[in-house]
């Protein structure tokens, strides 16, 4: 989701947008009160006048959000604007008016391109650009008693104006969430019916990690993909990640029949979630759909130590690989999820500090949404160690 600059970022991304549509006239963020002499000449004033609560996401849990987890829910927010333009002359104030209506009208979304470019340099705290849900604009359409309610409570003249609504606006919250520890087991041979058409085309029917209950692999470890209809000649899989720019081809060599093995690239694989597809090498048609494929983080040592304040404690997770800049990351320690702040730049150690009960914990690092393996799979047992467990002083 987003930090709570996420209200700020929108205010900067909209402004951004008006300046550079407008083509000169300033973009201010004034009270309607003060808004006439907030900027000399013509302007254009974009104020926020009320904030609420998004009924659909008020109760839902976040989007995103692993099965058996309860993360707190996110501040939902609809941010309701009122644009109005002002100028020495009344009927350039009108061609301001339409022609900021029309910047907002004709791109109803704010993507995450654009609110990355508003925000990078005064806003760089701001992860508003990484929320799964899209910003939406509407144009809002207020009675004339509303109207004339507005101005008032204002105490300024009315001035022609018109009001949107944005939304969504998703502000995580600033408690932890729970995250159960994974389930050991849950019975013998509890998988349901499978149902699929025979298409004769190229099919990656499912993939298999080394050890049964496994639900991701190690950068450097081999996934087993089942096919059937593939071409005859020299294979690959596509690998592309999820979430950040980053794709790879890797040759697949024979694991008989209709499987064959992915070794995974040792190095340069960030973690979370990849597609997989299959084909001839180098890229050529025709290929098989894509599956879903986890690469997990792999932790490679912990550290706990008093953060100065009472009772709270920082834990320093290291990882094996890069945490890119855009990817959303959670240092899980015990039950409790704790959300690592927006980063900058490609790190191998991520930090979070929070009130935690002493004693030895199992601490798990989760990059969107992939979490590192505590489990011994192979013996239905936890993992035991320093790069899955810590003691909190």
């Amino acid at each position: 989701m987003s930090n709570s600059l996420a209200v700020a970022a929108v205010t900067a991304t909209l402004r951004a947008r008006l300046y550079a549509r407008l083509g000169g006239p300033q973009v201010t963020v004034a009270p309607p009160d003060k808004a006439p002499d907030a900027a000399g000449g013509d302007h254009v004033n974009l104020f926020l006048y009320r904030a609420d609560l998004n009924p659909a996401f008020r109760n839902a849990d976040p989007p995103g959000s692993p099965p058996g987890e309860s993360p707190k829910p996110v501040l939902p927010l609809v941010l309701h604007y009122l644009l109005a333009a002002y100028s020495d002359n009344e009927g350039m104030a009108h061609q301001l008016l339409g022609a900021a209506m029309l910047a907002l009208h004709d791109e109803s979304v704010l993507s995450p391109d654009e609110i990355r470019a508003a925000t990078t340099a005064s806003l760089p705290g701001s992860d508003l650009h990484l929320q799964p849900e899209r910003v939406k604009i509407t144009q809002e359409t207020l009675s004339q008693d509303d109207i004339a309610k507005m101005w008032t409570a204002f105490g300024t003249p009315f001035r022609m104006s018109s009001a949107y609504q944005v939304t969504v606006v998703l502000i995580d919250s600033a408690r932890p969430g729970a995250a159960p520890m994974p389930v050991l087991r849950r019975g013998a041979d509890d998988r349901g019916p499978a149902a699929r058409p025979d298409t004769g085309s190229p099919t990656l029917l499912g993939l298999r990690y080394a050890t049964a209950g496994q639900v991701s692999a190690l950068p450097g470890e081999q996934v087993t993909l089942l096919t059937e209809a593939l071409p005859a000649g020299a294979l690959s899989a596509g690998l592309r990640h999820l979430r950040v720019r980053r794709s790879t081809s890797v040759p697949l060599s024979g694991g008989g029949g209709a499987e064959l093995i992915l070794t995974l690239p040792a190095t340069d694989l960030p973690a979370g979630p990849w597609a997989v597809d299959v084909g001839p090498a180098g890229g050529a048609s025709p290929r098989t759909n894509t599956l879903a494929l986890g690469i997990a983080p792999e932790v490679t040592g912990l550290a706990a130590a008093a953060a100065g304040t009472p009772a709270r404690t920082r834990v320093t997770v290291t990882a094996g690989q890069h945490v890119l800049p855009g990817q959303q990351v959670a240092v899980l320690v015990g039950t409790r999820q704790l959300a690592v702040g927006m980063l900058t730049a490609p790190t191998k150690t991520v930090s979070v500090t929070a009130e935690l009960p002493s004693g030895k914990t199992r601490v798990r690092l989760r990059v969107d949404g992939v979490d590192s393996e505590i489990v011994d799979r192979a013996h239905g047992t936890f993992r035991t160690g320093p790069t899955v467990e810590v003691t909190i002083p």
